[in-house]
């Protein structure tokens, strides 16, 4: 549960109303879920905690958070309620995943197999990601699961690039 850094109030829930006081309405400790403060109060939460284990707030992605010792590196992701755990230490994320379960209520869903309509498979050596499951939807939600496939719908020849005079960036 998160606590609010504000005063709500809420009617008495359906079915849990007290007789003969109808009339009053409930003073919130904690954020409810579908609550519209909800995600401002646990981002507030999370981020408060992050950053006092030492993790850095990334300034052009607020939701990504690097904390760094050396050449050990450990880098969470948040995206709503879920956060993505990785490093270049498996000790290190066991150890940070176990610190988070003892201060918030989470489960470890293990590797990730699919992250905002990306399908991701990962093995020892290689990590592969496709949007096939995404495109699918894309073709029901339209009514186009029947319709002709091309295997590249457009030159192969054409060149992707913009001559601007930019530099490259690696």
């Amino acid at each position: 549960m998160v606590f609010l850094r504000e005063e709500i109030y809420v009617e008495q829930p359906e079915g849990y109303v007290k007789e003969g006081e109808e009339d009053k309405v409930c003073f919130l400790k904690k954020a409810l879920y579908g609550l519209k403060q909800a995600p401002r109060a646990w981002y507030s939460r999370i981020d408060e905690h992050l950053q006092n284990l030492g993790f850095a707030k990334s300034f052009s992605k607020s939701t990504l958070y690097v904390k760094q010792n050396g050449a050990i590196i450990l880098i969470i992701s948040l995206y709503v309620d879920d956060l993505l755990v990785t490093g270049n230490n498996t000790s290190l994320v066991e150890k940070f995943k176990r610190e988070m379960m003892e201060v918030f209520e989470m489960t470890d869903l293990g590797l990730m197999t699919f992250f905002l309509g990306m399908e991701i498979k990962q093995d020892k050596h290689e990590v592969f990601i496709c949007q096939k499951k995404y495109a699918k939807e894309i073709l029901k939600k339209f009514k186009l699961e029947e319709c002709k496939e091309m295997s590249t719908p457009m030159n192969q020849k054409e060149k992707l690039c913009k001559e601007d005079g930019i530099d490259k960036i690696d």
